[in-house]
């Protein structure tokens, strides 16, 4: 039986099961190549049908992430922020008019629209609600028989915080936290206070610009913004720090005499900028700790599972990992609303059908793959020359070059879903060398100096990293690294000490696994430096983007399949 999943607000996707295991998992912005896209995803359904080779008739149900019926509570958000001020009820009208008009109601069309594009077919249509979608993608598929689960993001239907407990084929929804107390709406509103672009996806800098920070803020956020109670909950004060308002890059009287004006986008970053970035990600990581240890007296389970936007915070992650009462842990890859297409699939096949788990996510790798013969056509066709190579000569030489200092873009099997380069969509550089990073982040990728880079290792020497077993093959936690192996691998290593890790299973990816072993034996250094395979984009999804960014950037070599070419 044939299961579609779809997201069709910010980051459209679409995922496609058959008895409950993955066929085929894609977003939408790796076809249309507009990051984050917002709109039906009909190029990555359309994959979804091609991989599995079958028609629209053929898929039996098809699960949507959003009930779009459920406004009461926002509409009463919004009447109440009325009494606040003015230009905050007219940011959450004009926003909720424009979600009701162009995309909320737009969804009952879906059915329509589906059988208008694809062609007919009786598959029936399930409206799931949005946190429940977030917490299936993750229990559901990680290989747990019982888990406590957090949903963390900026907001669903009006949920932005979910604690549940999985069972089997089932799931309990213990306690939720509504609008306006949002972790994901706090983080994104310091985003943009300190001058970044919070509908870009730009939470990631905050994240790597705390580092170069103190958290000397602390208590004004603690204290006046985001707080935590003794109920396994807290508390957003919008009177302080509100979302809506700082989409605009507005902001209050009160937060900027605490925190100094709010940084203009072309303003050079200072240390106060650092410090409140510190800061900020400090009251997050400490309120999610609270929630998390409330989760666990609530549930007395050992496994616990992660998904929302608010999942992606890897500093965050590293220190539930290492602080908090669980034993296991599972984030789901895409933890963000584009794993929702995966949530929602998972939900009609388990809770709906009643049908029992038995598949286990242990990749990302479910989008597009191309043949050799395909990427070398799209070479002939761009005039560039190719050597054609099998691996036992391609992974030895490409492995040499890079130890002496070349960058590649590094092109392979299936794409992945979720927003992390994992090896067959990647830039890749040698961890060794202090100034590769500063190479890839100013003439590569173009972008912010203060951006950290990630190592691809073999998973076999995770503990020789970092003291102790780690096993994350989706790069979404960040750990310190032993000290007397910081200075080896110094430009996957960041200003703190910390790295956040691929560990690279040579069961799930045996030819990148070979690569990163090849450049073991040359270096002694069982890792390569891996960031994604984009400029200022999505990630290459095929290989005429590949050619493209090649093309217009600053890298040395390009891996295509067996296919090598090199930069005259």
């Amino acid at each position: 039986m044939y299961i579609l999943g779809l997201t069709t607000l910010g980051d459209s996707a679409a995922t496609l099961l058959r008895d409950g295991e993955i066929v085929a998992a894609a977003e939408e912005e790796r076809f249309t190549r507009k990051k984050h896209y917002s709109g039906f995803p009909y190029h990555a359904m359309q994959y979804c049908l091609d991989e599995a080779d079958i028609k629209i008739g053929e898929v039996a149900h098809v699960g949507l992430y959003w009930k779009p019926w459920v406004l009461r509570h926002k509409a009463i958000q919004a009447l109440k922020s009325a009494l606040i001020s003015r230009d905050m009820f007219k940011a959450r009208v004009d926003r909720g008019v424009a979600q009701v008009g162009d995309s909320y109601l737009g969804m009952f069309k879906h059915p329509q629209r589906i059988r208008k594009h694809f062609g007919p077919s009786k598959f029936r249509f399930h409206f799931l609600e949005h946190h429940q979608c977030h917490a299936a993608s993750a229990f559901f598929v990680s290989g747990f028989a019982r888990s406590a689960i957090i949903t963390w993001d900026g907001t669903g239907e009006d949920t932005t915080t979910l604690f549940s407990q999985g069972e089997e084929n089932n799931l309990r929804v213990l306690k939720r936290i509504k609008l306006p107390h949002s972790l994901g709406q706090f983080y994104s509103a310091v985003t943009n206070f300190i001058g970044f672009d919070m509908f870009g996806g730009d939470e990631w800098k905050v994240m790597g610009l705390a580092a170069y920070g103190k958290p000397v803020y602390y208590d004004f956020f603690a204290n006046q913004v985001l707080s935590i109670n003794g109920n396994n909950d807290f508390h957003l004060n919008i009177r302080v720090l509100d979302h809506h308002l700082a989409k605009h890059y507005q902001f209050g009287e009160e937060i900027r005499k605490s925190l100094g004006p709010p940084r203009q986008p072309d303003e050079e970053l200072t240390q106060r900028h650092w410090d409140i970035a510190a800061s900020a990600q400090k009251v997050l990581e400490d309120t999610a700790l609270h929630l998390v240890r409330g989760i666990h007296q609530m549930t007395n389970e050992e496994n616990l599972c992660m998904a929302g936007g608010v999942a992606f915070n890897s500093v965050m992650n590293g220190r539930i990992m290492t602080e908090s009462p669980f034993k296991n842990y599972f984030v789901q890859p895409a933890a963000g609303d584009a794993g929702c297409s995966l949530g929602a699939a998972l939900m009609v096949h388990h809770m709906r059908l009643k049908q029992p788990r038995k598949f286990q996510m242990k990749h990302a790798y479910y989008g597009p793959s191309f043949s050799t013969e395909e990427c070398a056509a799209a070479l002939n066709a761009a005039n560039l020359k190719f050597e054609r190579l099998a691996d036992e000569e391609l992974l030895p030489r490409v492995a040499r070059m890079i130890a002496d200092g070349a960058i590649f873009g590094w092109f392979q099997g299936r794409m992945e879903f979720g927003p992390r380069a994992l090896g067959n969509r990647s830039f890749i550089a040698d961890p060794r060398r202090e100034d590769m990073r500063e190479l890839l982040n100013r003439k590569v990728k173009l972008r912010e100096w203060f951006r950290p880079l990630a190592p691809s290792m073999k998973e076999e020497v995770s503990a020789e990293m970092f003291g102790r077993p780690h096993h994350d093959p989706f790069m979404i936690t960040v750990l310190h690294v032993l000290e007397e192996q910081q200075k080896r691998i110094p430009s996957v290593v960041h200003v703190d000490g910390t790295a956040r890790p691929q560990t690279v299973s040579r069961a799930t990816n045996p030819r990148y696994w070979q690569l990163i072993d090849e450049f073991a034996r040359l270096t002694g250094v069982p890792m390569l430096l891996n960031t994604s395979f984009n400029i200022q984009e999505p990630i290459v999804c095929s290989p005429q983007d590949a050619i493209n960014t090649f093309k217009g950037a600053n890298f040395d070599g390009l891996v295509l399949e067996n296919l090598l070419v090199l930069r005259s």
